[in-house]
């Protein structure tokens, strides 16, 4: 079992923040759509899409 506040597609690049935790269970699949996460549940195959917004996450390197 999993509690998510907010999920990661790519290292360093597209970062999904829920407005509320996500609880996942094994078998749970998750993907994102568009601008949006689509998760359907293993046990009764329901679909849900959590409220959230999807973000771009920006790094700054600086070399030595």
């Amino acid at each position: 079992m999993l509690l998510l506040n907010r999920i990661d597609f790519e290292p360093g690049c597209y970062v999904f923040n829920l407005d509320q935790p996500l609880f996942l269970t094994p078998g749970d699949q998750i993907w994102a759509e568009r601008s949006s996460v689509v998760v359907r549940r293993a046990v009764t195959g329901l679909v849900e899409r959590p409220a959230g917004s999807m973000d771009a996450e920006q790094w700054a390197y600086k070399l030595l």
